[in-house]
């Protein structure tokens, strides 16, 4: 009996031991393997910025507040190229050269008999708005070729003192207003410090005067190679009628030397009139010598100075009407 038992108490004591062993070796459930990197938040509603930022939208642009210099706009802004348009409707020539070696260009247009000469700028510089002048109509003549009567040649010579012209402007040829020095009046004289309407031989003198200021004549009547090519070009024309532009006296006058010429009283009346200029039989404000115009008198070429109102305005309307009033003379008797 014992032994049984004992037997029963082993059987016992051994399957609570493999019991025991199966506990310890069964293995135990997997935990759930981690990321190696965590897991990513949730996709953002923003859209992540490129490689490379997206420029700004481009600015509107101010509207360009025009500067307190515009010219006014009764004048016509004048381009600073001097070469001629493509389809030009003149040619040109170069009558002479200035003491610095300054071309003075003359302007043809048509091919008539009748030869009419329009001269700005004989006081270069000084006198700025006459080349301007001159330019004006060498555009209008351009493009309105029609205007010159077939019995006609029309001549333009913008500047007659380059050297002039240059030393206040800066520019050979055309130029702008914007380019005028503040003081002009250096501009007056040549190369050789002579002022050209006072350098022909008409009552000549070396000492002249401007206003109440002495001035060089030079040293003898037709010293300067300007006054030299623009009396042999216009001798050698034998023009109709001559047109010397100036500023700025605000009126029409006629040539004398000293005694007026009439057919040039003549020409200033109906340039005068058409122009709505007051016209004069002669200058009388202070004594000039040896100008271009008067000389020319004596040759039996009619001629007249037209003052500008002021060293600013071109004046184009009245002088448009004044050329016009000229060119008209000629078309009725052709």
């Amino acid at each position: 009996m014992m032994r049984w038992l004992r037997l029963l108490v082993f059987l016992l004591v051994g399957v609570f031991a493999l019991g025991c062993a199966l506990v310890t070796t069964q293995t135990p459930p997997l935990l759930p393997t981690l990321q190696a990197t965590a897991v990513p938040p949730p996709t953002s509603t923003i859209a992540p910025a490129p490689a490379t930022a997206t420029p700004p939208p481009t600015a509107v642009s101010p509207t360009a507040i025009p500067p307190t210099n515009t010219p006014p706009p009764t004048e016509t802004a004048v381009p600073t190229s001097a070469s001629p348009p493509p389809t030009a409707s003149f040619t040109t020539q170069i009558i002479g050269y200035s003491v610095q070696a300054r071309p003075l260009t003359d302007y043809q247009f048509g091919r008539g008999p009748d030869q009419i000469v329009l001269v700005g700028g004989i006081h270069g510089g000084y006198e700025w708005n006459t080349i301007l002048l001159a330019y004006q109509a060498i555009d209008y003549f351009n493009t309105h070729s029609e205007a010159v009567p077939r019995s006609v040649t029309l001549h333009i010579i913008p500047a007659a003192n380059p050297d002039g012209q240059f030393l206040v402007t800066g520019r050979d040829g055309r130029f702008s207003w914007l380019d005028v020095a503040a003081n002009s009046f250096p501009g007056r004289f040549n190369g050789n410090n002579v002022d050209l309407n006072r350098n022909w031989d008409c009552n000549w003198v070396e000492t002249a005067v401007w206003r109440d200021q002495p001035i060089y004549g030079g040293p003898a009547p037709f010293s300067e190679p300007e006054s030299q090519a623009l009396r042999d070009f216009l001798v050698g024309l034998n023009p109709a009628a001559v047109i010397f532009w100036h500023s700025a006296a605000n009126g029409v006058y006629a040539a004398s030397c000293p005694d007026l010429y009439w057919p040039s009283y003549t020409l200033a009346t109906l340039y005068g009139q058409a122009a709505g200029y007051p016209v004069y039989e002669s200058f009388t404000s202070y004594e000039v010598t040896g100008d271009a115009g008067d000389w020319l008198a004596l040759q039996g070429i009619p001629s007249i100075s037209v003052e500008l109102i002021n060293h600013e305005s071109m004046d184009w309307p009245q002088n448009l009407g004044g050329i016009t009033a000229v060119l008209a003379q000629y078309r009725q008797i052709q």
